[in-house]
């Protein structure tokens, strides 16, 4: 097996909770209605790496990214780009991603 699909009911929230946090944590940095054209592969990495990095009371207060690196290893972080950030240096506004010239 390469992978694994899971499939959710249309309007049913409570089947997807965890995704629907994470798309919380997304529109906090690039609210409805910004144009997205200005994305590159860099700056969602960084966003995702800062939205991986936020400390979950529903994790026990770890990262998604240390419980990523549990299961899967660092090196499986680094592949897909995405990095461990610090505690204190966590954003998750507008201004993270829209600094960055690339």
């Amino acid at each position: 097996i390469r992978g694994n699909i899971f499939y959710c009911d249309p309007q049913t929230p409570s089947q997807k909770p965890h995704v629907e946090n994470n798309h919380n944590y997304i529109r906090d940095i690039l609210p409805n209605g910004l144009d997205l054209s200005f994305l590159t592969q860099d700056k969602l990495n960084l966003m995702f790496s800062h939205i991986n990095s936020y400390v979950r009371a529903s994790n026990k207060n770890k990262t998604p990214y240390e419980l990523t690196v549990e299961i899967f290893g660092e090196e499986f972080m680094n592949a897909i780009g995405i990095k461990k950030i610090d505690k204190k240096d966590v954003c998750l506004k507008p201004s993270l991603i829209r600094t960055i010239k690339k």
